[in-house]
Formats: structure tokens, sequence, C-alpha cells
């Protein structure tokens, strides 16, 4: 079952089970990238490069994203 159609629990903070799962399944590939690439040769200053990349990319989405919300509301 899709985690979108997939009934969500609430803890006892109010977050779903999923959010929680999700948050640590990304936990889990960032330490498995990480680990993987340093294996395959990548340096620190290397690794910091890309996820400066993947920090600005994510930006952009977030700002689109708010963007479009602006827009929608208006």
């Amino acid at each position: 079952m899709s985690e979108k159609l997939a009934p969500q629990s609430a803890t006892a903070d109010g977050k779903s089970s999923v959010s929680l799962d999700r948050s640590a399944g990304a936990r889990i590939l960032a330490r498995s990238f990480y680990k993987e690439l340093r294996s395959s040769g990548y340096t620190p200053r290397q690794l910091l490069t890309l996820s400066t990349e993947l920090i600005e990319l994510i930006t952009q989405d977030l700002q689109k994203e708010r963007r479009e919300a602006v827009k929608g509301a208006a």
C-alpha cells in the first residue's frame, strides 16, 4: 500500500508515524550514501561540494513552492 494511502496514526506529539519513518529513512539513506561515496574515493571536500549543491537545489524548490503558494492565495 502506498504511504499516501496508508492510514497515519498520530504519535503523542502529533506527528504521524509515516513522517517519523521517513525521517529515520532519510537519515539511514544519507549515512549509506555517505559511506558508499567515501568508499568510492570521494573526499570530504568533494562531499561538501555535493551537499552544498543538494542544499541549493532544495532551496530553489522551496522558494518555488512558496512563490506558487503566494500566487495561489492572491
